[in-house]
Order: structure tokens, then sequence, then C-alpha cells
């Protein structure tokens, strides 16, 4: 997945003060989720479009997701 040139880290829109709008989109989203989960999890981690798959070295899978609900 490619970083957005638009795409805004938590510590760069604490900088911009609170006059920032901006729209998330699903893969900044699914971005920002995969950066938080590696925090917490050791797994190998596989993108694809608007999804995440996640495999543990015990053999769990698990499949995130993400769409805008409009």
């Amino acid at each position: 997945m490619d970083k957005n040139a638009n795409h805004l880290f938590v510590t760069e829109m604490e900088s911009a003060g609170q006059n920032l709008q901006f729209t998330v989109d699903e893969k900044s989203l699914l971005l920002d989720l995969k950066v938080l989960i590696k925090e917490y999890y050791a797994a190998t981690f596989s993108e694809n479009g608007n999804s995440l798959l996640l495999k543990f070295t015990n053999g769990q899978t698990f499949l995130l997701s993400v769409n805008e609900v409009k």
C-alpha cells in the first residue's frame, strides 16, 4: 500500500491546530490500523485492497477490512 501524499499522521494533525478539516479514505485508515496493530502483535501482515490479512505463528488468521459507510 503506497502512502498517500495527503495522508496525515497524528503528530502532523496535532501540530496543524483545530482549523484542519480532512477526510480519511479507506486505505489510509487501514495503514494506520496496521501501524497500531504492529505495536501490539507479532504477525505477518499482507495487504489486499481495503483488507489486511494477519497471520499469527499459532496458525490463527484474521482478515480485517475497511469500508466507509455513508
